[in-house]
Formats: C-alpha cells, sequence, structure tokens
C-alpha cells in the first residue's frame, strides 16, 4: 500500500514538472524582426578587348575633332633648323648695324638729318654719286656786308643769313652760292657745304658729306638713329 502511494506521489509531481511555467507579469520579452533577405547584385564582366576598342573609339572620335579644326583654322609651321636660326640671326644683327668695322656710318638710301638749328628731322636723300649736297629753301636773297657776298633766306618757317663760301655754276647762265650749314645725322655733327636752291624742297646729302665718313646700303633706309 505504501508503494503504490509513493508511486502516485511520484506521478503527480512529475506531471507538475511537465506544466508550463507561471507566466511573470513584469518580464518583457523583446521580439526579433525577421531578417531582409535582398538578392546579390553581380557588376558585369568587361574583357581587355572591349577596353581596347573603347580606347581606340575615343581616340579616333579626339582626331576627327583636331582634323575639323585644323581645316577650320590653318596652322602656318616655320622649321627652325640650325642653319636657317644662323641666317635669322645675322639678319637681325644686320638690321642692327650702323657702323663698319673701321668706324665708319653706314647710310641707307634716306637718312633722319637735323639741319641748321632745326627741330624737326627732314628725310634726306643719300645720293653718293653726286659730287655736292643740295638744300631747297625759300626767298633767297643776295646781300653784301663788309664787302663779302652773304645770303638770306628762309628755311623751315626761320630766316637765316650766311656768308657765301663760294659760288656754283651747274650751267652758263645760273650761279648758286655755296654755304656750310650745321648737319647732324647719326652721332655726326659738324658743317656740310650745301648749294642753296630757291624755291626747291628736300636735302640731297652727297659724296662731299660722305668722304671718308660713311658709306651707302642702298638696300636699306634710315639705318641711323635719329640725332639730337
Amino acid at each position: 500500500m505504501k508503494k503504490t502511494a509513493v508511486g502516485l506521489l511520484t506521478l503527480f509531481l512529475f506531471g507538475c514538472a511537465q506544466q508550463l511555467p507561471v507566466k511573470n507579469d513584469h518580464q518583457v520579452v523583446a521580439s526579433v524582426p525577421n531578417p531582409t533577405i535582398k538578392p546579390l547584385a553581380f557588376t558585369p564582366m568587361v574583357t581587355a578587348d572591349e577596353i581596347n576598342a573603347a580606347a581606340k573609339a575615343q581616340m579616333a572620335a579626339a582626331e576627327k575633332k583636331v582634323s575639323k579644326i585644323n581645316k577650320q583654322t590653318p596652322v602656318v609651321t616655320d622649321k627652325i633648323t640650325a642653319s636657317t636660326a644662323s641666317i635669322k640671326l645675322a639678319a637681325v644683327q644686320h638690321e642692327k648695324t650702323t657702323k663698319t668695322k673701321d668706324g665708319m656710318l653706314i647710310l641707307g638710301h634716306h637718312e633722319w638729318a637735323l639741319i641748321l638749328s632745326g627741330k624737326k628731322h627732314i628725310s634726306a636723300y643719300i645720293d653718293p654719286k653726286s659730287s655736292t649736297s643740295r638744300i631747297g629753301v625759300k626767298n633767297l636773297v643776295e646781300f653784301e656786308r663788309d664787302g663779302d657776298n652773304w645770303v638770306k633766306f628762309i628755311f623751315q618757317g626761320k630766316e637765316y643769313k650766311y656768308p657765301v663760301k663760294e659760288w656754283s655754276k651747274p650751267d652758263d647762265k645760273i650761279r648758286l652760292p655755296m654755304v656750310l650749314l650745321r648737319t647732324k645725322l647719326g652721332d655726326r655733327n659738324d658743317e656740310v657745304e650745301y648749294q642753296l636752291i630757291d624755291g626747291g624742297h628736300g636735302v640731297v646729302l652727297g659724296e662731299n658729306f660722305m668722304r671718308d665718313v660713311a658709306t651707302q646700303n642702298s638696300q636699306r633706309k634710315y639705318i641711323q638713329p635719329r640725332a639730337k
């Protein structure tokens, strides 16, 4: 009888252990969200051939654009070599040369000159074939002073009076006075003998101006700097 009671008690206790535990009102149970599963995205693979083809296409497009620009705006190229550079340098140096190695002035076919005390430069024609220099003046008048022959004339709007050094006779009918006039050309500043021509225009510097001090390069003009 006792064994039966013990067995019943054991079965009762085992059954209680199998029941759910008593719910605690103060216990908070956190809900776990279901994970979101996204499909994987794969980047398409690019082959080496496709990369080369794209690069060639880009290069071809750039060359086509450059070719179009060149056709619209022609470009002039100047190929410089050692020989051409030497020739160009020599030409530049030649243009800057104003004197020969022995110190003579190099004159072009025209040069700027200051005559008398004038402040306006005159474009003088250089003529080494003419033995004398000539200058055009206005209102040329001969007169006598202390027994000597003098002339007065207008040059650049100003009157001048000078003694006659000598008379020249281009022909049997006309005689022209020769006077010494202050002339500045380049670094030359001295008196030059001129033949005065009444009513004439301009200045001609002849062989008497160039003798022993200047030579001519007829291929150039205005080689000498303007005198001050």
